[in-house]
């Protein structure tokens, strides 16, 4: 996938009731939203580490509006 196809994730799937992937490339970082507990996981490209941050993180937020959805490979992957 391109970043031309990164237009946003839709608000559906936060209410599906599964993990949300997404991938942000032009910031170079993937979240990882944890259905169950509302946690938020990022990483940046090219790291193995993960942190946590907030759901009203800016770049969380700019990730949801310009963004896609992803897989869990492909986050563990990025």
């Amino acid at each position: 996938m391109s970043v031309d196809d990164e237009r946003g994730v839709p608000q559906a799937a936060f209410r599906e009731g599964g993990d949300v992937y997404i991938i942000y490339s032009f910031e170079d970082v993937a979240f990882h939203w944890e259905q169950g507990t509302g946690i938020v996981r990022r990483r940046f490209r090219g790291e193995t580490r993960e942190g946590q941050t907030d759901h009203t993180n800016r770049l969380f937020n700019d990730a949801r509006m310009g963004g896609r959805l992803a897989t869990r490979e492909e986050y563990e992957n990025y």
